[in-house]
């Protein structure tokens, strides 16, 4: 794994990491935020806010991946527009922001596994007190593109299956739970994003959540803790769609943070050069 200091796009203060033929590209000007994931010479496969015109309050989406703490607060939109610390290590690169009203410390950290990128979120309450919630890992894609899947059973021959609707929260927000782009396929839980907003999870007891295109597969793998609890009814995996962006999302159990301890959710991000059929799970899962 390799990396350089570029611009791109907005952002002067970039960082290119490549490995083999992928590659990833982390601004440091804020965030921190991964807004490129891609082939060296093809397309993003995350969607960023280029123009950076999308924004809750003062908090800027930018797009890409960022990391936020489950559930959803006021204090979930805290702004991140301040740079990040960049620390170089020989094996691994991390992107360090610290959050002055919850007093919390992110460390998004970019190393390597199998030849794949691991995406690394480590979080550390840096205050006095006790701090409650999940880490909580988004990634932005481009909207109305692909076919999103997810595993929504359990384990085993005793087959449960399930799927969480937010019907509505923060306020406004709502699912159309009748809405034709959520398909229950009898293995994967199939989305084809339509623009509607929406939101959905399950609990993800395989530990996976992904999209797939004419062009590329995407998967973001994880290690699902069985017997923990995570948030919103025990949901590890939720994806929101809308107009603007669809989010794949994965969450570690629920903690109560002590001060001056790490707590670490990583994720696997694979990528295939082709189209998966997501009707044939099987074929997902020979790539994890």
């Amino acid at each position: 794994m390799e990396w350089k200091k570029i611009s791109f796009g907005k952002r002067e203060l970039c960082y290119e990491i490549t490995l083999n033929d992928v590659k990833m590209v982390i601004t440091a000007d804020v965030g921190p935020r991964i807004i490129f994931f891609g082939f060296k010479n093809g397309e993003n496969v995350l969607f960023h806010d280029t123009e950076e015109r999308l924004s809750i309050g003062e908090m800027k989406i930018y797009g890409g991946h960022r990391f936020w703490i489950s559930p959803e607060t006021k204090f979930t939109y805290s702004p991140d527009n301040n740079p990040c610390r960049v620390i170089e290590d020989k094996d691994k690169i991390s992107f360090v922001s610290y959050d002055p009203i919850t007093e919390i410390e992110k460390n998004l950290t970019i190393l390597e596994r199998n030849g794949r990128f691991v995406v690394r979120h480590i979080l550390e309450n840096k205050g006095k007190l006790l701090y409650q919630g999940a880490i909580w890992a988004l990634t932005c894609i481009p909207p109305k593109k692909g076919i999103i899947f997810f595993p929504w059973g359990t384990l085993g021959e005793w087959k449960l299956k399930k799927v969480i609707y937010w019907q509505k929260w923060a306020g406004e927000a709502t699912t159309n739970v009748k809405s034709s782009q959520f398909v229950p396929e009898d293995d994967l839980f199939l989305i084809y994003p339509s623009g509607e907003t929406g939101k959905v999870g399950t609990t993800g007891y395989e530990g996976f959540v992904g999209v797939t295109t004419e062009n590329y597969t995407f998967i973001k793998k994880f290690n699902f803790v069985e017997g923990a609890i995570y948030p919103d009814d025990n949901c590890a995996i939720q994806v929101y769609t809308s107009e603007n962006f669809c989010e794949l999302e994965t969450l570690s159990p629920l903690y109560t943070f002590n001060p001056g301890i790490s707590y670490i959710h990583d994720e696997e991000w694979i990528l295939i050069p082709y189209k998966v059929d997501p009707k044939k799970g099987d074929e997902i899962r020979k790539h994890l």
